[in-house]
């Protein structure tokens, strides 16, 4: 028997070193936050763009409104500066990053000492190749001195690009960095980008998916988000037609990510922003906002907060939303909530730019909702609440139509809850 402890012991290390490396415990619901590239990309002039640029003084501005406008307190609590943050040359003794001393007087460490007096989290970003995707240091031949750094610096959250860096090096490369952020100590969600490079919708087997959920807490599954409604479709349209693939690996700790929120910005009508922020929240997308929070106007600012719409997205579940089909071109989509037993969101999307809205029949049989108890489905009722104002829109039974209107480019959604009661209730949305 003395002969097989030598390897049981070292099977118990490999054990141990596999599930360090599966699960840090971070990101157990999708991470929320603010994120400075799609708003402010890497604005350096602060001569001109004093109140734009990507410097110490935005980053501030941006912390204190998190915590005065109640954004920290709905769960928006990551602050993660994003590109152009770096001086244009590691520090010649160090070789660590620095940043960039003009735009950042008091250093990297201060700003996240600065986060953290406000109850936030502090989020940073690097590339794995030789440089960033706007030129500064990359961190490829550094990795465990740029994960050192970062732990140094009590940073809570790091996106990882991947410009500048051959793709069959990615998979590995990025693993490797991840294991140094394990040996550091120090816990940090760490969100991988390099699908984003990888053609995996021409070829899902070139990534490998499994690998990828061990070792990233969330990573990009696509090209950046840009503030119009062709790319909040586009995203959401392939959620839709590689659900096979994305769906099985989401979940607590591991998250497709399909970008930042662009709501409070420009480019989308009150419908669209509706749809991004009810899809992202079907989807268990991590909720990074990128907008200027001291111009947020008040219908965005609410829809960003909206208590029903938190709730699905951070539900303890984890279940990222399937597409069930289309009915006269307008998307179903359920997902299944665990926080709430028989419970489900479900929503309908009508994709269509022009014309007038649609009035869809539909019974909640043909969006997918199931009755698993074993008794009758005769006297069984289930109660729809709109998430976007929280109304109760009727109660039905599971083949039972209703009607749903949509306005073009826009969505209606629902929180599903499951009852028994002696009563029914036609209904109609007006």
């Amino acid at each position: 028997m003395s002969h097989l402890w030598p390897f049981f012991y070292a099977l118990l290390g490999l054990i141990v070193d596999t599930v360090h490396c599966l699960d840090n415990g971070l990101a157990r619901t999708p991470p929320m936050g603010w994120m400075s590239w799609q708003r402010f990309r890497c604005q350096i002039d602060c001569q001109f763009y004093p109140e734009d640029c990507i410097s110490e003084k935005l980053i501030i501005r941006t912390a204190d409104r998190l915590v005065s406008d109640g954004w920290r307190d709905v769960g928006y609590r990551y602050v993660i500066i994003d590109d152009c943050w770096q001086s244009k040359l590691r520090d010649r003794v160090t070789e660590e990053i620095t940043a960039d001393a003009q735009r950042f007087p008091n250093g990297i460490e201060k700003m996240g000492e600065y986060i953290h007096s406000k109850g936030l989290l502090f989020g940073i970003y690097l590339d794995y190749g030789t440089l960033t995707c706007e030129g500064y240091p990359g961190s490829m031949d550094y990795l465990e001195l740029d994960a050192n750094s970062l732990a140094k610096w009590q940073v809570d959250y790091v996106k990882v690009d991947g410009c500048y860096s051959p793709q069959e090096r990615m998979p590995g490369g990025f693993e490797d960095f991840g294991k140094y952020l394990n040996k550091t100590g120090r816990p940090i969600v760490y969100s991988c980008s390099y699908p984003a490079y990888i053609d995996w919708r021409s070829n899902a087997s070139v990534i490998d998916w499994e690998q990828l959920k061990r070792n990233c807490n969330l990573w990009r599954i696509l090209f950046d988000v840009q503030d119009s409604w062709s790319s909040v479709l586009s995203i959401i349209e392939v959620y839709k037609k590689f659900g096979s693939v994305l769906n099985p690996i989401a979940g607590p700790g591991h998250w497709n990510d399909p970008d930042m929120l662009i709501l409070g910005n420009f480019g989308l009508s009150r419908d669209q922003q509706r749809v991004q922020m009810g899809m992202w929240c079907m989807l268990a997308a991590p909720l990074l906002i990128s907008a200027d929070l001291d111009r947020m106007d008040s219908f965005s600012e609410n829809l960003l907060k909206n208590p029903y719409l938190l709730a699905i997205n951070q539900d303890s579940g984890g279940h990222q939303a399937r597409f069930i089909g289309e009915q006269h071109g307008v998307q179903l989509w359920i997902r299944e909530l665990k926080q709430e037993p028989q419970g489900w969101s479900i929503a309908f999307v009508y994709p269509v730019d022009g014309g007038g809205p649609i009035h869809l029949p539909i019974t909640l049989k043909d969006m997918g909702v199931k009755n698993t108890e074993p008794f009758e489905d005769e006297d069984v009722y289930y109660s729809l609440t709109d998430v976007f104002d929280g109304s109760v829109f009727g109660k039905v039974k599971l083949d039972e139509k209703f009607f749903v209107h949509i306005n073009p480019t826009g969505i209606v959604m629902f929180r599903i809850h499951k009852e028994t009661m002696d009563y029914y209730m036609d209904f109609y949305i007006l």
